[in-house]
């Protein structure tokens, strides 16, 4: 089958791959020793930030509170940088977020355009995210490539961000010009026939100017027969310097994603129970006339000024506008082994436009021998939503839920006329303090004010509030690298609006608060790091009661602990590594059969441990593998039915060599999946309040896939 993959592709990329090796081994001297960097600590300069070992991040930028360590920081962060973002192939976020044990997408729409989350609570579309520090659209494709990491931030951060939900803070922190001129040339090939060229060039022509331009081109087909993948991509980064110390930072970027054939949604209701996951490979699970268009472009501009050496000022803008086109295959269950398969030309949000801004002061003064580094500033957002005037669905047919059929396009047209429905817009004002009071204690306050605002056109529901964010730690360090924090932490977030049926129709509810207790300990221990954490989140939780009327009346509960160990293991051994508990539950929920049960879709276990180990007898080669676990998961609210955990093996080899024509040549191959795995990768509820009889959804996890690509510096 076409797009299907076999052991004899994977068989024709390695003998590529080693036709590659062989090529460039003929360029080196096999008796002339390379040095060992193992015991030395490689920093690279990326504009202002540092880039340290991606497999043992160091430092996390904290918007606000700028860039700072994580040792020494009372949050419990991932930190996913480009050394490890190549080194796995990762191409979207949802590659990104299995190596995160406390992370999950909520695919809602697919997930190309779900919500990222952490900690079991559903993430927000624009609150919960962020691209250097300022608020951005979740719901679309992210060119990975274009940023040098992803960081996330799990749990509350509405006291430094703003308001939002207990879903954590992701945030992507684009590439920046270089010191001195660099460029990369990419190119890769999947087994379905996917192509890829990149180009990645940066520079600093002079002190007072520097660049940073990627161009991306990938078009091809997918793994399934007859699917189609086209991307475009182009970014540009520039840094000017008009003094000595102001750099004055503009970003653009615009990104066409185009994806067709690829499987759609299952839904079912609370009475049918999830069937084990079907082979994603079958064409039928979705239709070549069926898929996704975004587009996106995106601006931005920051002024960081240091006026001495305690005290700094940055302001910064964004702009984003993304369009969305849905021509949506989905499939609904039966529960008679049976599927009901439709395509529908969504009515939903066609189309966002995003302000966002952001503004502080950083300084650092002594009261006596206790030393204050403070923050003062403001962060927020305006959102406005455009919805589509037509839906259009059309019924495809029935057929086995193993057995899928491809069906002739039914009369619908991609595209949809769309009004603006809703603007929100949120701006907060913050203060923040962290106090050492000597080498062992330190303590963090942070406070923040909130204004909301929603408008709705055309519709009852709009309201004004405000109320305040806060979060306050105290961090031990017991020995210089050793550190023990206890926090406590409540975040405000919107509230939710009332359906046309309920008594207090279209009332939209005040802003409602999440609360968090953390106790971490994180160390620097040789070569590699440890991170623990213990932690327990609530968030409220709406919906219409006995009486009809909507309003705050449940809650969330979710208590977990995590741990995560990365580094050099040993001289030749590289691990990213981390594994979460997990017990989310509803309390006081719409129905009594749900309160007390399982959230949907959130495992009680879930698993990743990534090692790259260098292969001593043939220098330059390195092989990496990759296990990921999920744990079983409640498939409905009322936990009647579940998803089996499932297990997956990912592969892959790297060769470089500085010998290939005098530049830098790498060679990488990947293969995920390789065993093939059948599973569910993302199921979550029609809404969280437990309410039974809602359609549940889910997602179909990828195939076996391999991809071969070639980089050269010059």
């Amino acid at each position: 089958m076409h797009g299907r993959f076999t052991y004899n592709r994977v068989a024709l990329l390695v003998s590529a791959l080693l036709t590659s090796w062989t090529a460039v081994a003929g360029n080196s001297d096999a008796s002339e020793p390379e040095a060992s960097n193992s015991d030395i600590e490689v920093i690279e300069i990326y504009g202002d930030m540092e880039r340290r070992d991606g497999f043992r991040p160091r430092t996390a930028d904290m918007g606000p509170l700028g860039t700072r360590s994580l040792l020494d920081t009372p949050y419990s962060i991932s930190v996913f940088n480009n050394e490890l973002i190549e080194s796995v192939g990762a191409t979207s976020l949802n590659d990104i977020l299995k190596y995160m044990s406390s992370s999950q997408m909520e695919a809602r729409g697919g997930t190309d355009v779900g919500r990222p989350q952490s900690r079991g609570m559903e993430g927000s579309v624009v609150q919960n995210n962020h691209m250097d520090g300022l608020n951005v659209a979740a719901t679309t494709a992210q060119p990975i490539e274009l940023f040098d990491r992803i960081e996330v931030i799990n749990g509350l951060t509405g006291a430094i961000y703003g308001p939002a939900s207990p879903a954590g803070m992701f945030n992507y922190i684009m590439k920046r010009p270089t010191s001195d001129y660099y460029t990369s040339l990419n190119t890769g090939v999947t087994d379905g026939g996917a192509v890829t060229l990149h180009v990645d060039t940066a520079g600093s022509p002079n002190e007072y100017f520097g660049y940073r331009v990627n161009l991306l081109n990938e078009e091809g087909t997918g793994y399934v027969k007859g699917s189609n993948i086209d991307r475009q991509l182009g970014g540009i980064a520039l840094d000017i310097r008009p003094f000595e110390h102001t750099v004055i930072e503009l970003n653009g970027s615009y990104y066409q994603f185009e994806k067709f054939g690829y499987p759609g949604g299952f839904s079912y209701s609370d009475d049918v129970a999830l069937p084990d996951a079907p082979d994603s490979n079958e064409q039928g699970y979705g239709q070549e006339f069926a898929g996704t268009e975004l587009n996106s472009k995106t601006f931005s501009a920051r002024v960081k000024q240091e006026i001495n050496d305690n005290w700094s000022f940055s302001v910064g803008y964004l702009e984003q506008d993304v369009e969305r086109t849905f021509a949506s295959v989905s499939h609904k269950l039966t529960g008679e082994g049976t599927m009901i398969s439709s395509v529908t030309v969504a009515g939903t949000t066609n189309k966002y436009e995003i302000t966002s801004n952001s503004a502080h002061l950083n300084g650092q003064f002594n009261t006596g021998d206790i030393r204050h580094d403070v923050v003062f500033g403001t962060t927020g957002y305006s959102w406005d939503i455009f919805t589509g005037t037509r839906r259009q669905t059309q019924v495809l047919g029935t057929s086995d839920v193993y057995d899928p059929q491809v069906y002739a396009r039914p009369d619908i047209q991609m595209g949809n006329p769309y009004t603006l429905s809703s603007t929100t817009k949120a701006q907060s004002g913050f203060i923040g303090d962290t106090i050492t009071w000597n080498e062992k204690f330190s303590t963090m306050l942070v406070g923040s004010y909130s204004e909301f605002e929603v408008d709705k056109y055309g519709a009852s529901g709009g309201y004004n509030d405000d109320g305040l964010s806060s979060t306050i730690s105290m961090i031990y360090k017991p020995v210089r690298s050793v550190s023990i924090y206890a926090a406590y932490a409540d975040t405000l977030e919107s509230g939710g609006t009332a359906s046309d049926t309920a008594v207090n129709a279209n009332e939209s509810l005040p802003p409602v608060r999440s609360e968090q207790y953390e106790l971490g300990y994180k160390s620097n221990l040789g070569k590699f790091d440890i991170n623990a954490a213990i932690f327990q989140l609530e968030r409220a939780i709406a919906y219409e009661g006995s009486d009809g009327i909507y309003k705050d009346q449940g809650l969330q509960r979710n208590t977990g602990a995590e741990l995560s160990v990365n580094g050099n293991i040993t001289d030749a051994l590289k691990i990213f590594s981390g594994v979460t508990y997990l017990n989310s539950e509803l309390k006081e929920a719409y129905d009594e059969s749900t309160t007390g049960k399982k959230v949907v879709g959130i495992p009680d276990w879930q698993g990743n441990f990534l090692a790259t180990y260098a292969v001593g007898a043939v220098p330059g080669l390195s092989v990496t593998a990759n296990l990921h676990y999920t744990g079983k998961r409640a498939a409905n609210s009322t936990n009647t039915t579940w998803a089996d955990g499932y297990t997956t093996l990912d592969l892959g080899a790297t060769y470089r060599t500085e010998k290939f024509f005098n530049k830098a040549l790498t060679v990488r191959l990947h293969v995920t999946n390789v065993t093939n795995t059948k599973y569910w990768s993302a199921i979550f509820p029609g809404n969280i309040s437990g309410t039974p009889g809602s359609n549940n959804s889910a997602f179909l996890g990828e195939p076996m896939q391999a991809f071969i690509s070639a980089s050269v510096k010059i």
